[in-house]
């Protein structure tokens, strides 16, 4: 390769020669982005994905008296049914009474350009798991937290590109592949 861009540069005319030389040299320091045979990829474990929803949560919200906390959130990967869900404790308290429960939800990681991150939208509740109850009748806290307060979520985001990799695509991966307790996003 270094002597076919040698004999080019030096058969060319002296307007070509800087231009020929750029090229030339990006091509032997550059090979994966000459060829569209390599892929680029980059791997996101879980432990990264849970740092970043640390940063978002605990999540606050009241309705009619009652107020819930939402905190603890963290994905889960399950490479069986290749599918990422959301996992996040509820803790409701209304005059001295409790109630406290793991919730999972499903939803679609999309790519927002913008912001250059992946971002769990559209989230829909999978399970609610009750852990603690001090209430008499919690199912009206209850009832009111399924129907109210998980539907006003804004998008949470699971992590920026450019904080996993500075130096990766800005662009939406081209495949997503799901393996233990890790995503590997592919570009080619």
């Amino acid at each position: 390769m270094e002597k076919v861009v040698l004999s080019i540069l030096f058969g060319a005319k002296p307007v070509f020669k800087p231009i020929l030389l750029v090229i030339g040299l990006f091509s032997l320091y550059h090979p994966p982005a000459i060829s569209q045979l390599e892929k680029m990829f980059q791997v996101v474990n879980a432990k990264t994905i849970d740092r970043n929803l640390a940063l978002q949560f605990p999540i606050n919200k009241s309705f009619q008296g009652t107020s819930a906390k939402f905190s603890d959130a963290k994905i889960l990967i399950n490479t069986l049914d290749q599918s990422i869900k959301l996992q996040m404790k509820v803790s409701a308290n209304q005059a001295e009474q409790n109630v406290t429960a793991k919730l999972v939800f499903t939803g679609e990681m999309q790519y927002h350009p913008f912001t250059e991150s992946y971002q769990f939208e559209n989230l829909l509740l999978d399970s609610f798991r009750i852990e603690e109850d001090s209430y008499s009748d919690s199912q009206p806290t209850i009832k009111m937290i399924k129907q109210s307060l998980i539907n006003d979520f804004k998008d949470i985001v699971l992590f920026n590109l450019t904080e996993i990799k500075p130096l990766s695509f800005r662009r939406p991966a081209d495949e997503i592949e799901i393996s233990l307790n890790q995503l590997r996003f592919i570009w080619h």
